[in-house]
């Protein structure tokens, strides 16, 4: 009796807690706050209830049930005072309810406002593009990058379009005679044989956030990688150039 009140108790109390906010919501929110500061809108203002609107719709796109009050005005508004609180040229304390992810992202954009523009404006123009492609088998670590899961989607979209891949493939194979990796030259077909014949991944060069809905993707925003390599271009934030990760091969050698 007592351990099924305390599930009934837990269950509401996670039906209450609002949900965490995303690094999207994050991005977005924040890009809106420094666009306005220190002039922030009042919460009954139609600019709060437009990024309230984005917010959900931004929801909606990722594939995720919300309830009525989800990022309503209220929430919204509270999330720009609790920036005022990482804010050091603000002279009040703000709200002390923010996140360590609120500050994390806070202090990742602070001076570098110009690019969290351009994320907040590629992540805008894809929701309202209502054509986000649905992607399966993507982690959290891959999702929680600078661009955060939407644009992220888009990119890992556009790298296994088996189409462009492929025509990718065929034209340096036909060039170089083999598939090895740009980075660590790395070749499947050395290795393994018949078995890796064929097989390398493809990284997507441009940044997600300059990517724009309904972009073509050519051959040379592509790049064969192997699977390694192609991991440690994901790992940091922002993601390594091919450049930068070939420095860092050619520094350490790896012997077998």
């Amino acid at each position: 009796m007592i351990r099924n009140a305390i599930v009934a108790i837990d269950q509401t109390l996670k039906q209450v807690r609002p949900p965490k906010w995303s690094r999207d919501e994050i991005i977005l929110t924040l890009n809106f706050y420094f666009s306005h500061y220190p002039k922030i809108p009042d919460k009954q203002s139609k600019e709060i209830e437009y990024l309230s609107v984005l917010l959900r719709s931004l929801t909606d796109q990722l594939g995720r049930q919300f309830s009525e009050t989800y990022r309503n005005s209220n929430g919204v508004y509270m999330k720009l005072m609790n920036f005022h609180h990482f804010n050091n040229q603000h002279q009040s304390k703000g709200l002390k309810g923010g996140s360590k992810l609120d500050e994390k992202i806070f202090r990742e954009f602070e001076h570098d406002q110009d690019r969290l523009n351009q994320i907040s404006s590629a992540i805008i123009s894809w929701v309202n593009s209502k054509a986000v492609p649905l992607v399966s088998n993507i982690n959290d670590e891959e999702m929680e990058v600078a661009e955060g899961r939407l644009l992220t989607r888009v990119h890992h979209y556009r790298e296994r379009d088996r189409t462009i891949v492929n025509k990718k493939k065929n034209k340096v194979f036909q060039l170089k005679g083999n598939l090895n990796c740009e980075c660590c030259g790395f070749d499947f077909n050395l290795k393994y044989g018949s078995l890796g014949d064929g097989f390398i991944e493809c990284h997507h060069n441009k940044p997600v956030s300059m990517m724009e809905p309904g972009e073509k993707t050519s051959l040379e925003d592509l790049s064969l990688v192997c699977s390694n390599c192609h991991r440690m271009i994901h790992r940091q934030q922002p993601w390594l150039t091919i450049d930068e990760l070939k420095k860092i091969t050619s520094k350490y050698k790896y012997h077998d």
